[in-house]
């Protein structure tokens, strides 16, 4: 089912399936989410939880028991209703239940949030501990921006500006696997020119940034985002390596799994006490 949230500048649309962003309306009635397809990327903006990426042949350990878990978790499969609907707000929840324990052990309420505060879209993930023992996981956004908004720009017209100079390292990715090995990137500088080749393996994962935000601007600048991220870690920057693919990723992460350790207790992830509970957000501003 589609749910819709609104206020007088925005329109967001979100589905059950995976409480997951699928529009973004402007006043002008421009979308500014990534239409899905099949030949390039059949999502919009997934919910990453437990897991952020994939663990060494998606098998990890806790206490000793082995279970299996699909890239980016089993969140974005779940059929997730809403607790609550306002004008301008939607809360989704899952907890733990007998599926969910087949592949994650742990006792946990996990809420998004969608809230439209003027021009922008603020989401939120709120991770509870409801068990007896530590709980360890990984929380992170995957939206996609559609790029170009209109006929008369190209994807290559547009680039990714950060709110000041950064020098940062991006983490690699082999295989298919974060490699937690890294490589210089930006070196004080504040911008990236997209173009489809640079996603070649696969994801620019940036660590070590200090901007608490990036703008996505196009070359006319008549359709500007910007994305807040400063409660994450990580942010990773993907889209397919492929012609066809107008569209680009801002993946705000905390919490990945080290590539070769197999039991949860040694990966670093994030965690809980029993009774702890933590929120991240980031949000979605239209500037124009």
């Amino acid at each position: 089912m589609i749910y819709t949230i609104k206020n007088n500048l925005l329109e967001a649309h979100i589905s059950s399936n995976g409480a997951e962003l699928i529009q973004l309306i402007d006043q002008s009635g421009n979308n500014r989410m990534h239409i899905p397809s099949t030949n390039t990327w059949d999502e919009v903006s997934p919910v990453l939880f437990p897991q952020v990426s994939r663990v060494r042949d998606d098998v990890y350990c806790v206490a000793g028991k082995e279970y299996k878990m699909g890239i980016h978790g089993f969140a974005k499969k779940m059929d997730i209703n809403p607790c609550e609907i306002k004008g301008n707000k939607i809360v989704f929840k899952i907890k733990d239940n007998e599926e969910t324990k087949k592949v994650y052990p742990y006792e946990f309420e996990f809420t998004i949030t969608y809230e439209l505060i003027d021009n922008s879209l603020k989401v939120t993930f709120k991770t509870l501990n409801t068990g007896k023992d530590v709980l360890r996981y990984m929380v992170g956004g995957h939206p996609g921006f559609e790029l170009p908004i209109n006929e008369f720009a190209t994807y290559e017209d547009y680039k990714i500006v950060f709110e000041r100079k950064e020098t940062s390292r991006a983490m690699q990715v082999v295989g298919g696997y974060l490699a937690h090995q890294y490589v210089d990137y930006l070196k004080d500088e504040d911008s990236i020119n997209l173009k489809h080749d640079l996603f070649v393996p696969d994801a620019i994962v940036l660590t070590d940034l200090t901007s608490k935000y990036c703008d996505i601007i196009s070359k006319d600048e008549k359709f500007d985002i910007r994305f807040h991220f400063s409660d994450f870690e990580i942010l990773a920057i993907w889209s397919l390596n492929n012609d066809d693919a107008n569209y680009v990723c801002l993946e705000p992460w905390n919490g990945i799994p080290k590539q070769y350790v197999k039991n949860h207790e040694e990966m670093g992830v994030l965690e809980l006490n029993p009774g702890e509970y933590k929120e991240y957000s980031y949000s979605i501003e239209i500037i124009k």
